[in-house]
């Protein structure tokens, strides 16, 4: 009897030019939480706006779209559930608001970077994700480096901030973990099911799909807190002035969408645990960018807490590589078995 599961991919090489170009995308996006802060800093509060930004930057991949000599690369059904990933995605993004709002940037990155653990825990249920002691070893250690920060979090409360607020930012970053861990299997699962073609065209498309329905979602949100009304007077008090609060959010949206598309393409090309990985590694970049321009404290359990992640990741990527050889290697030695098989049948 057939299994409701996927069947497990074949093997794909970690390191091609489609999966390169995605991480780069979520490399050069690793600035949208650091312009998330700076909206708070200065004076932003809006939370539904704050969300908004983190999946309204799809308009710019209609000048990709447009141009592409097929018009639709999804079928109807795998429209419908990337609509409803998309509303996921968007509550998810309100949790991680939430968590920024209250919390320093250093400190709500590498809670969230506990997402490893969900993403890996979920992959294995769902899409029945394999191991190895190198993948598992990353995982431990990037999660380890977000329990050593919990164990030094309280002394990195922000001054004039109740404690309340500093706890409800560090359960929702832990909440926004789990979901986000959550949805990027069943975007793998979603993947696999409707058999979706690897393309830089479709990876567009999909993130299209998730970007409208979040963005949808994160409307209504707003115009029940009636957001709309307040921009303009919080453009006016925006600490960095008018125009730059408006440059904040337009700049915020572009580097968010780069991080969502390449997310979606590496989720595609690879897999969902990979992009685990790979967006946990940006916390070293958070922590320098928090650091040097947010001027914000770096202690010691932060630097225990980094150093876990870089160690992380760097086991990830040795273990994928070492696969990826050993599989060549098997390949290799296949392909010149089945010539001495052909060479022995000639009469």
């Amino acid at each position: 009897m057939a299994t409701s599961q996927p069947t497990p991919p074949q093997s794909k090489t970690l390191i091609n030019p489609f999966n390169i170009i995605h991480a780069i995308l979520i490399l050069l996006g690793s600035g949208g939480s650091l312009l998330l802060r700076v909206y708070f800093i200065h004076g932003g509060h809006r939370l539904w706006l704050s969300s908004l930004l983190q999946i309204a930057g799809w308009p710019i991949l209609f000048i990709p779209i447009l141009l592409s000599p097929k018009k639709s690369h999804l079928s109807f059904s795998l429209i419908v559930i990337f609509s409803l990933l998309g509303l996921l995605f968007a509550l998810d993004c309100y949790l991680y608001t939430l968590a920024s709002a209250f919390l320093p940037l250093s400190t709500s990155s590498l809670l969230i970077a506990s997402h490893l653990a969900f993403t890996a825990m979920f992959a294995f249920l769902i899409v029945r994700q394999k191991f190895t002691p190198y993948s598992l070893n990353a995982v431990v250690l990037l999660t380890m480096g977000s329990v050593v920060l919990s164990l030094g979090s309280g002394s990195d409360r922000p001054e004039g901030e109740s404690k309340g607020k500093y706890f409800l930012g560090f359960g929702m970053a832990i909440a926004a973990s789990a979901l986000i861990g959550l949805i990027f299997p069943l975007m793998e699962f979603s993947m696999r099911r409707g058999k979706v073609v690897v393309s830089y065209m479709v990876t567009m498309e999909m993130q299209l799909v998730m970007g409208v329905a979040g963005t949808c979602f994160c409307l209504v949100g707003m115009a029940i807190n009636k957001d709309f009304q307040v921009i303009h007077r919080e453009a006016r008090q925006f600490g960095l002035g008018e125009t730059k609060y408006y440059m904040v959010l337009i700049w915020d949206a572009i580097c968010w969408e780069l991080i969502n598309v390449g997310s979606v393409g590496l989720i595609s090309g690879a897999s969902s645990l990979f992009v685990g990985i790979m967006t946990t590694f940006l916390l070293p970049l958070s922590e320098v960018l928090s650091v040097i321009f947010l001027h914000e404290k770096f202690n010691g359990s932060k630097g225990i807490a980094l150093v876990l992640s870089i160690w992380g990741f760097v086991s990830y990527l040795y273990g994928e590589k070492k696969l990826s050889d050993e599989q060549e290697k098997q390949s290799d030695e296949r392909k010149d078995k089945e010539g001495l098989n052909g060479e022995v049948e000639l009469p």
